[in-house]
């Protein structure tokens, strides 16, 4: 009987043993590759240049792979980029020649590829995996060779208030999908492999290819990353800073040229900011460019503070949402935390508020929401003081409790503070779009490299803002420009009055609220050499508010028609109604009309001279390094970890009760022998 038991408890420790690293390998999206381990890491530098003039930026990325190893190799790597890049360029370079990329559809860029490494030809692959989030493949680099990937891609700068910023991402943060999520997508989805030709069946919420988003858990790998930024603002300057780099600035008249003073390490995004002399302030700018049959516009708006603000606030009912998943450990938890507590102070007497704390679980505070009182606050300091950053990311969770109340009595603003850690972005926008109602959504972005697209998307979708803090310097400095915002009245029902609105095509078709200081953007065209009269019109609790827009027939700013083909492409994305099947066609259409980057195509480039004739091809799969502030992504978050403790105390369960049959039929066996 103890040799039996001694069996039954080896046996239940080599099944928890495997469902442990079960859970592991199977929950965790992003994990450590340890494959490959006889070549060092293969080095990759990456140069980036912008030139941004007022508010559109033009950016190329040139990184640049070397083989030190004996073996021919396919360097494989994953990057982030805004994410609103409009991708439109790809050049390889091979010593002193170039070869230009083309766009063309997914599955058949992949053919291009395949057929192009297959033939030992050198080849190179660009495709999106998320709107910010794309993936080179470079095929047949020799031993000793250096290959560098130049691709170009055209943003807009964003502005809060007086300040303009552009960040361009450097880090990734590593995105979170529940075991549920990642099940129904694996069902529908076969990811786009240069090695099996299988052709990919694009979703908004592709599952996320665990082939390219190795994270280094020991020496981080060398990433070195070179900066440089030609500034043309349009206007003196009072402040130009880059808050988390070390800069040189030079100015040259009315220009500025920006440099890092030393490479930096690809684990904190790289932002620029600058403010212009008081007074200077452009209320209206409109860039226009002419193109084929018709003219591309580009508008932003900053609406005037002053009238805008009720001296009488009204009360509001405030829901803050903290993210206390793995993702959110060491910097980015004590960031959120703090915060919060600031937040938790800038409540009105007549306020009432409710905080929901989510991982893999989502949690209330109170089960409604109460009064701002000293005891309620002294409940939520203690609360928020317990906060332990582990678990899943299952966001969508603490989107329906935040959401509870679509149609509620008073002002209901939700502020969300997360890093956005997750891969299932569409199912969140189309949860926040159907159970909005007449709640406002504002995120707050957490850490060295939040997934902004997630943050920005979300908030455009809850008609809120988003509000980036990249250290824990500034969360007091930042908070409190939200809360300037979030107190004071915001322009509602913003409309375009005039022209025929299927003609001008206007991206975003339904424009976001406004609120004090924020910019808007919005992308249309009109039929070339014909004026359209059109204005702003909006809502603020004073008084109805327009502005008109100016009139061009024929512009020459570069660049503005990919802009709107990219804002075309979000709002076919953002369309639920759609088919997955209309979706496809049409980004389809606009993607390859307009020459960009989508979920449906692709940039290839393939040198025509073969370069591998015999040799074998290995493929190298670079690893990321982590943000700056993150800790080791083997404790990132799991889902499904209650199913799976069941399964366990279901497999121990079953162990035991055959251990116990078992001794039953020995005692009855022996019984009848007597």
């Amino acid at each position: 009987m103890k040799s039996l038991f001694a069996l039954v408890t080896s046996v239940c420790l080599v099944a928890l043993f495997n469902i442990a690293n079960a859970t592991e390998s199977s929950m965790i999206r992003y994990q450590s590759m340890e494959s490959d381990q006889s070549f060092e890491q293969l080095p990759l530098s990456t140069d980036i240049e912008m030139h941004v003039n007022s508010v559109v930026s033009r950016v190329s990325v040139k990184q640049t792979f070397k083989n030190n190893s004996s073996e021919w190799l396919e360097g494989v790597y994953q990057f982030p980029l805004p994410e609103d890049a409009a991708v439109d360029t790809l050049k390889m370079y091979i010593g002193q020649r170039i070869i230009e990329g083309e766009v063309q559809e997914k599955a058949q860029a992949a053919r291009t590829y395949q057929q192009a490494k297959n033939n030992g030809q050198r080849a190179s692959i660009v495709h999106q995996t998320r709107a910010n989030l794309f993936t080179t493949k470079l095929a047949n680099i020799a031993p000793g060779e250096s290959i560098t990937i130049e691709i170009q891609f055209q943003s807009l700068v964003t502005i809060d208030s007086t300040r303009f910023s552009f960040r361009m991402p450097l880090g990734i943060t590593p995105r979170y999908e529940s075991a549920t999520q990642t099940q129904q997508q694996e069902e529908s989805y076969n990811y786009l492999s240069s090695d099996d030709n299988k052709e990919q069946v694009a979703t908004n919420d592709k599952t996320l290819p665990t082939e390219v988003t190795g994270f280094n858990t020991g020496v981080q790998p060398d990433r070195p990353v070179s900066v440089k930024a030609y500034l043309n603002p349009g206007f003196d300057l009072t402040l130009l800073e880059s808050p988390y780099h070390e800069v040189y600035t030079q100015q040259h008249g009315d220009s500025y040229e920006i440099e890092l003073e030393n490479p930096t390490q690809a684990n904190r995004d790289f932002v620029l900011n600058w403010q212009p002399q008081l007074g200077q302030q452009p209320k209206m700018a409109l860039f226009s460019e002419s193109s084929d049959d018709y003219n591309y516009h580009v508008m932003m708006l900053l609406p005037p503070t002053h009238t805008l603000v009720n001296e009488h606030s009204q009360p509001r009912e405030m829901i803050f949402v903290i993210d206390s998943s793995g993702s959110m450990s060491g910097q980015s938890m004590r960031q959120a935390i703090a915060g919060l507590k600031f937040a938790l102070k800038q409540l009105g007497p007549d306020d009432s508020f409710n905080i929901i704390d989510f991982d893999h679980e989502a949690t209330k505070l109170f089960p409604n929401a109460v009064a701002n009182t000293p005891f309620t606050l002294a409940q939520a300091e203690e609360f928020i003081s317990n906060l332990q950053a582990d678990g899943g990311t299952e966001i969508a969770k603490a989107v329906e409790l935040a959401l509870d109340k679509p149609n509620a009595d008073r002002l209901r603003q939700i502020v969300f503070l997360t890093d956005g850690s997750i891969g299932n972005e569409a199912q969140i926008f189309e949860l926040i779009e159907n159970k909005l109602g007449n709640n406002r959504l504002f995120t707050v972005g957490i850490g060295s490299a939040p997934n902004s697209y997630f943050m920005n998307k979300a908030a455009n979708f809850g008609r809120g803002t988003y509000t980036y803090i990249g250290s824990i310097s500034e969360v007091q400095s930042q908070l409190e420009t939200l809360f300037k915002k979030l107190r004071h009245p915001a322009l509602t029902n913003l409309q375009i009055a005039g022209g025929d609105h299927q003609k001008i095509e206007l991206q975003p078709t339904v424009l976001r609220d406004l609120y004090i200081g924020e910019p808007l953007f919005a992308a249309y065209r009109t039929p070339k050499n014909s004026a359209i009269s059109m204005k702003v019109t909006g809502q603020s609790d004073v008084y109805q508010w327009s502005k008109n827009i100016p009139v061009v027939v024929n512009g020459n700013d570069q660049g503005i028609a990919k802009l709107w083909a990219r804002q075309k492409i979000a709002s076919i994305n953002g369309n639920f109604d759609l088919s997955h099947q209309d979706k496809r066609e049409q980004v389809l259409e606009t993607a390859l009309k307009f020459q960009l980057v989508s979920d449906y195509t692709s940039l290839v480039a393939v040198d025509k001279t073969p370069a591998r004739i015999r040799e074998a091809l290995k493929q190298k799969r670079l690893k990321n390094p982590l943000p700056q502030g993150w800790k080791n992504p083997h404790g990132y978050p799991q889902g499904g970890t209650i199913a799976n403790f069941a399964m366990l105390i279901g497999f121990l369960s079953l162990l035991l009760a055959l251990a116990y049959q078992f001794s039953m039929n020995r005692r009855r066996q022996q019984a009848n022998s007597l």
